[in-house]
């Protein structure tokens, strides 16, 4: 019997080196640190932006924050949206999954980022941002603004979340208008 038969049957049947075997790829197998962002489009087709305190190279730009261990990342989305602006938002689908950080200066460690397009929902709306609806120390301000107005510094990355979210939002208006229509 081949020598990776052997540890495979070990593996299974005996229990002690099973449990060694977990612990060791707990410690040494590799991590990385996943955030997600949301492009937050409302009815008016404008997308939120905002704030942050932690972002000293780019203050402004999308919502996010990083997913806790074992945690959906569409549920993180939502949770730090909630925490962050007291935001509930429908989670419509996965934009893209990408490397981030490591770039001169930032506070974004390397990792993955996974971006989605949400839409807010129909009951859940933030005020003005006077005054201040927030109660997170993360997030200074936000706005919402047509994407073809942007006027902030955002990275390539979430100008990119930005036009596939406006594209997303844009199908989903001609479906509705399709829909009324027929």
């Amino acid at each position: 019997m081949n020598f990776k038969k052997t540890l495979s049957i070990l593996l299974q049947q005996v229990t002690p080196l099973r449990w060694a075997f977990s612990l060791a790829v707990k410690l040494l197998a590799p991590r990385n640190q996943v955030g997600v962002m949301a492009a937050v489009f409302n009815d008016m087709g404008q997308v939120l932006l905002v704030e942050h305190v932690f972002r000293p190279q780019q203050p402004w730009g999308l919502p996010g924050g990083w997913v806790e261990r074992g945690e959906d990342p569409a549920h993180s989305i939502q949770r730090e949206l909630q925490e962050e602006l007291n935001l509930a938002v429908e989670v419509k689908k996965l934009l893209f999954c990408e490397p981030q950080g490591g770039e001169a200066l930032s506070s974004t460690p390397l990792g993955l980022a996974i971006v989605y397009y949400c839409r807010t929902t129909v009951f859940n709306r933030l005020p003005h941002p006077d005054k201040s609806p927030h109660s997170a120390y993360e997030i200074l301000s936000y706005e919402w603004v047509l994407p073809q107005q942007i006027k902030r510094n955002l990275s390539p990355q979430q100008c990119k979340a930005i036009l596939l979210g406006q594209q997303e939002f844009d199908k989903e208006k001609s479906n509705d208008n399709v829909n009324v229509n027929s």
